[in-house]
């Protein structure tokens, strides 16, 4: 941290980035680090990103960080910021830059891409199971008190992020998650885990139920339109839980984008190695061993393309589990086979 600290320019306004869609992961990160430039005498800083906070979850933690956000889109006269990644990498699909830019530092746990060997000061750790927890070793390490939203918030995303430290969760992230207990909010922390879900969501959930399917160890649903891009791996975390199943893939258009995320019990699996095997040659796609998720450019006007390239995915990822299987797919709700026209 006192590495990117020394790579800051004190006269350029800071340009701080997170991933198109954010989850509670990338906006906890952000906002930590945030608080810790500005204890450092960073005061220009501002958090950017692409895409919705559309999760009830994600909102609530927005809500706890009170922070503002901005559209990368509107930063005019790019050249002037400095630019740090938070939670992704660049140039690798889901975070949108200014063109021509290349940030001065990187703080992910994804495996790192070869692009990032170009940034300046780059904190990479593929082992964690959260940004978060790298964040909250930058408190520690620098000695700065963690006020309680920032330290509710940042629980909250170990936990999101690793189902309870379920899924992926490293020895850091438990001494992280364990010592932020001890400071947070507990009604802060239960509102976020339970917030409060609109008619809009209860739909949307009823309409992904319909559309589902489950091929032996697989399920999975398939959607015309997202209501917001997160719903994807929404949808791919709550399917897992049905018993018997190992797999789980979600896709669904929101505006001109296809999106797709698989997830898995399996921890001996690779679910990154998986998603870019099953996603379109001109996609991007990205992930740990048991999450992952990717996103292509589709033409919403021709649908039977879209339609093509969406059950090319479903049997793509079928063959890759079950190899050489002519799947017999049938519909989650009904029993009945389910079409893939």
């Amino acid at each position: 941290m006192k590495d990117l600290i020394s790579t800051i320019k004190n006269d350029k306004p800071i340009c701080m980035v997170v991933h198109n869609n954010p989850d509670p992961d990338a906006l906890a990160s952000a906002g930590g680090l945030k608080f810790i430039l500005r204890k450092k005498g960073f005061k220009n800083i501002k958090i950017y990103y692409d895409g919705l906070v559309g999760r009830a979850e994600n909102q609530e933690v927005l809500k706890i960080l009170e922070v503002s956000l901005f559209l990368t889109a509107n930063i005019s006269s790019p050249k002037k910021y400095q630019y740090i990644l938070v939670d992704c990498q660049p140039f690798t699909g889901n975070v949108t830059l200014p063109n021509g830019v290349l940030p001065i530092g990187v703080i992910d746990h994804h495996r790192k891409r070869r692009k990032t060997f170009q940034v300046p000061y780059y904190d990479i750790r593929p082992d964690y199971g959260a940004c978060s927890t790298i964040i909250y070793e930058y408190f520690s390490s620098l000695d700065i008190s963690i006020p309680t939203n920032i330290a509710t918030a940042l629980c909250y995303a170990i936990s999101s992020e690793t189902q309870n430290l379920g899924r992926e969760g490293s020895q850091a992230d438990r001494k992280a998650y364990i010592e932020l207990l001890s400071r947070l909010s507990f009604s802060q922390l239960s509102r976020t885990q339970y917030p409060k879900l609109s008619k809009d969501f209860v739909s949307n959930l009823s309409r992904a139920l319909l559309n589902a399917f489950y091929y032996k160890n697989l399920i999975g649903v398939v959607m015309e339109e997202l209501p917001y891009p997160d719903f994807a791996a929404q949808m791919a975390d709550f399917l897992l839980r049905v018993r018997n199943m190992t797999w789980s893939l979600c896709l669904g258009t929101f505006k001109d984008v296809l999106f797709v995320s698989i997830r898995t019990s399996n921890t001996q699996a690779d679910a990154s190695k998986i998603i870019k095997k099953i996603m379109p040659k001109h996609g991007a796609s990205g992930g740990h061993d048991m999450i992952a998720g990717g996103q292509v450019k589709i033409d919403k006007s021709d649908r039977s393309v879209v339609r093509t390239i969406k059950n090319e995915v479903i049997l793509k990822m079928i063959r890759t589990l079950h190899a050489n299987d002519v799947p017999n797919i049938v519909k989650l709700i009904s029993n009945e086979a389910f079409p893939l026209s």
